[in-house]
């Protein structure tokens, strides 16, 4: 099954590219741009927006969002029964492509770390996210309550995913739109951490292999996930040991420590569980007073070569499908 995905692109310095001249979008401009280029049908239910990881193409990125989203299609149209609170799936898919390219040692992981510490904190990335995330609030049916059972909510909801360094980005964009936004209020029966303080809600948050140090929930900016903010869902990460670029050369570009997708999160521990991915016919029963998932991947993300990083790309797989199927399912 083919996935429509729609692309935004984004420069070294973190700027919207204009999609048809590939300029730099002006700040002022970017809410006009994304309302040109993104179109969000009345008739969505579901908004999945993936950022990728290190060392993608321009064209790897558009092939990587495709195969992930076919994953998706594909997995739904198996077992629609597995997903029972979502009826009618119809889904909207958007990539964000960046410049990640480098070499597979250390000086190159570096190079791209500290490129998304810039493009993150002093460049245009989180208004970026933060003007797309808000774009689709704008324009979608927030979430309304379901029945007292969770199921048949009425609603367009929006899920982010990202890969490696792609989680960075999305963590910023997701703060970034926090301290934007106005006030007012969600009302929906799902995750236990809406917050009517905010307008709109992200309902759910995927990260696979994520480029984070293991501690980075303790420390700021990243500890601020923890609090009210517009995510309504756990922040669900994958890990799994066979990651080499986020064990063995993350420790060596990063004070001797592991990532978050080589060993998971390390805590904090009071709004933390693991659990295992789980294959595509069994049924996820995701806790609901845990913040942080770390997802325990081993067993599945596997495959590839030690020198350029592992299987740290090896996340194209109907269970990760699964898991981002069965995360929207849970926030109805």
């Amino acid at each position: 099954m083919n996935a429509n995905v729609d692309l935004i692109d984004l420069d070294a310095q973190g700027r919207l590219l204009h999609p048809r001249s590939r300029t730099p979008v002006p700040p002022d401009d970017i809410p006009a741009v994304l309302e040109s280029h993104l179109r969000l049908r009345e008739d969505t239910t579901d908004i999945f927006l993936y950022v990728h990881g290190w060392r993608t193409s321009a064209l790897e990125a558009q092939d990587d969002a495709q195969t992930l989203f076919d994953l998706v299609e594909s997995v739904m149209a198996q077992q629609p029964h597995a997903y029972p609170r979502i009826h009618g799936f119809r889904p909207q898919y958007v990539g964000v492509r960046w410049p990640s390219r480098s070499s597979p040692l250390p000086w190159g992981y570096r190079t791209i770390r500290d490129r998304t510490a810039t493009m993150s904190l002093t460049g245009q990335v989180p208004r970026v996210l933060g003007a797309v995330l808000g774009y689709f609030n704008a324009h979608r049916e927030l979430p309304e309550p379901g029945p007292d059972v969770l199921a048949g909510a009425y609603g367009q909801y929006l899920h982010c995913v990202g890969h490696s360094f792609g989680s960075r980005f999305l963590l910023h964009g997701i703060l970034e739109a926090t301290v934007r936004l106005a006030h007012g209020g969600p009302d929906t029966l799902s995750w236990s951490w809406r917050d009517r303080a905010y307008p709109w809600t992200l309902d759910s948050l995927t990260l696979f292999q994520a480029a984070l140090p293991a501690d980075s929930f303790l420390h700021r900016p990243y500890a601020n996930i923890l609090g009210a903010n517009v995510l309504n869902a756990p922040v669900a990460m994958t890990f799994s040991p066979a990651d080499t670029a986020l064990g063995f050369w993350h420790r060596r570009t990063e004070k001797r420590q592991d990532a978050i997708g080589y060993l998971g999160a390390t805590g904090p521990a009071e709004h933390l569980q693991e659990l295992p991915l789980h294959e595509v016919k069994a049924p996820y029963d995701f806790p609901r007073d845990v913040r942080l998932l770390n997802v325990n991947a081993s067993h599945r993300f596997l495959d590839g070569s030690r020198l350029t990083g592992g299987a740290h790309s090896d996340f194209y797989h109907p269970e990760s499908a699964h898991l981002l199927l069965s995360l929207a399912d849970a926030a109805r």
